[in-house]
């Protein structure tokens, strides 16, 4: 009997526009916005969010800042009315994308949804989105009075570390993303998939991908 195909999908981007972390991070800033001052030191840093070499620290910084005193049951009520206004925007979800998800879910394949963002928070995006049948692998975190702590960000090469896990091991079948940080799952698959890449990334991509990549545009 034939094993199932191994389905790989990064999330932000690829199955819903926007980073679903941040937007976590900005909604919770604006209800009470006592909460910048704590971030205000490290305003100089925001550029650096937007390099996959820097993001990963950067993020880490601008995360313990914003969530100071967050506990457990806070962060889960949170998140549950975050997911409501999140979905709540026209074209936030990319249909495309979950139509071939779920696709191949009813092909048999083994799918797996690995993304840097919170796993309660992707869980329950997920949820929303009525995905049934894949693994949801998020950013595991931990509570302190310093705010949110990550033991690893499953981010960039630590997603190949979050799939051996659970089983998942090179080569696969297919890797979606949008994002060039995404390289280690990309290169891991036998067909890589783009989602709406940028122009530096998909240059970079095929670079080192080769021609041979599938590229989704959806405008």
């Amino acid at each position: 009997m034939n094993e199932p195909e191994t389905i790989v999908f990064d999330f932000d981007g690829v199955l819903l526009r926007g980073d679903s972390f941040a937007g976590y991070l900005r909604w919770r800033t604006r209800q009470n916005r006592w909460r910048v001052l704590a971030a205000l030191p490290l305003l100089p840093l925001l550029p650096l969010l937007g390099h996959p070499r820097t993001l990963p620290w950067t993020a880490k910084l601008f995360t313990r800042a914003l969530t100071l005193g967050l506990d457990r049951s806070r962060f889960d009520a949170e998140i549950d009315t975050f997911c409501d206004v999140w979905l709540a925007r026209e074209g936030r979800v990319i249909d495309a994308l979950v139509v071939r998800l779920r696709g191949h879910v009813a092909a048999g394949a083994r799918v797996l949804v690995v993304s840097g963002t919170a796993h309660y928070l992707l869980e329950s995006l997920l949820r929303r989105l009525s995905i049934d049948g894949v693994t949801a692998l998020g950013t595991q975190v931990e509570f302190g009075r310093l705010g949110l702590r990550a033991p690893r960000h499953n981010y960039g090469k630590a997603k190949l570390a979050t799939l051996a896990e659970v089983g998942v091991h090179a080569p696969w079948a297919i890797s979606y993303s949008d994002s060039l940080a995404d390289l280690p799952i990309l290169s891991a698959a036998r067909n890589a998939v783009l989602v709406e890449p940028s122009a530096v990334h998909e240059r970079a991509l095929r670079a080192t991908l080769g021609d041979t990549v599938e590229v989704v545009r959806l405008r």
